[in-house]
């Protein structure tokens, strides 16, 4: 929640002064402010005895952020789509299925030749900066798309599992259905576990 410039304010101010954080509180709570409000004001300001408040570090958004985040997501999940098209095709022609397109190999193949390589670029480049930086991840723009990400796989896995049971409840549990569904699972897995790994270095830089 982001915290009013006015309370924001006086709450250094009355830090400055030497009032304690149980007395801000009270006063803001009496004057109206809600409990969340006051919390997030007063968590602003490290706790320390030194004069004036220090303030905490906050999260950051710039459009640079949107950009170069929202472009290497949205490659990752329009590579992740292609890649288990590729697969699945490939599944098909290992099997001898006629469920196969050519054109779906040949269109996977092409998206990919051109997806990884950005992808791929694009993640040792922002890498490179935060390991430079550490403070590049308080990207308030980066943590929203990586747990938006981490939403998108955990709901592909889920349903990846619900769609494997309910074929093997039904007596569609084949081996082509199988493969196709650990592809799905396995991809979602690993993007999930990526990302999940990366909101945790975060938390620790």
């Amino acid at each position: 929640m982001a915290v009013s410039k006015e309370l924001s304010r006086f709450t250094r101010d009355a830090l400055a002064a030497g009032r304690s954080r149980d007395e801000i509180a009270a006063v803001l709570a009496s004057s109206g402010w809600a409990a969340s409000e006051v919390r997030d004001a007063l968590d602003a300001w490290a706790q320390t005895p030194f004069s004036p408040p220090v303030p905490r570090p906050q999260s950051t958004v710039s459009a640079r952020d949107f950009f170069v985040y929202s472009l290497m997501f949205g490659l990752m999940l329009f590579g992740a789509i292609y890649l288990v098209q590729l697969l699945h095709a490939l599944i098909d022609i290992w099997l001898n299925e006629d469920g196969y397109r050519r054109t779906t190999v040949r269109w996977s193949i092409a998206v990919l030749i051109v997806v990884t390589p950005v992808f791929l670029w694009l993640t040792w480049r922002e890498r490179a900066k935060l390991a430079a930086d550490p403070a590049l991840y308080r990207s308030a723009i980066r943590k929203w798309l990586t747990y938006l990400t981490l939403l998108l796989s955990a709901s592909v896995l889920l349903g990846d599992l619900i769609a494997t049971i309910y074929a093997f409840l039904s007596g569609d549990f084949t081996l082509q259905f199988l493969l196709k569904a650990a592809v799905v699972g396995l991809v979602a897995g690993l993007i999930f576990v990526y990302y999940l790994a990366d909101i945790r270095r975060g938390e620790g830089a």
